[in-house]
């Protein structure tokens, strides 16, 4: 019978077989500990029952934790419980299917900043817009790396000194 420790091993397996990164196996056991908190002894016992009764037992959570979780989180909680549930029905009994099993690669957006297609750059969004005057120094580093630098075209020797500052605090 499937019970609900066994999506733990599951978890653990399916992390250890790099089919769940790290942060996700952590997220999706944080799910089970916390709907763990609400479960009754013969859900805890089937995954079927969990899943039958999962209305309600979702407002259970609610009562019990709204004043410690937002809503918004409760409901994140309990998609990673139906996902890992899902992957465990699909995966979890059959070693062949789980051999079979393509990890999804997840693509990592950078809010703010675009990677320059020609360098491994980081080039951030919040530079000065093309129209204002700014002077663009870009300088070669001994280990081959390059400096980039964008100052208005007007410094007073504070605002220079200010920079000279915060670059001479960069040097090891």
């Amino acid at each position: 019978m499937n019970t609900f420790s066994d999506l733990y091993e599951f978890i653990n397996l399916a992390q250890k077989n790099r089919k769940y990164p790290a942060n996700t196996a952590h997220g999706r056991r944080a799910a089970l500990k916390l709907f763990e908190t609400v479960l009754h002894p013969d859900e805890l016992e089937s995954l079927e029952l969990v899943e039958e009764r999962m209305k309600e037992i979702y407002l259970s959570l609610i009562s019990r934790h709204k004043d410690t979780f937002s809503i918004q989180s409760l409901n994140t909680y309990k998609g990673r419980l139906l996902k890992v549930i899902q992957d465990y029905k699909k995966y979890g009994s059959d070693t062949e299917a789980f051999a079979r099993w393509e990890a999804k690669i997840r693509k990592y957006k950078h809010k703010g900043i675009h990677l320059d297609n020609k360098k491994d750059t980081y080039i951030s969004k919040s530079s000065t817009p093309i129209h204002s005057h700014v002077h663009k120094i870009q300088i070669s580093l001994r280990d081959g790396s390059n400096c980039t630098i964008e100052v208005p075209a007007k410094l007073t020797k504070e605002d220079t000194a200010i920079i000279t500052k915060i670059i001479g605090s960069l040097a090891d």
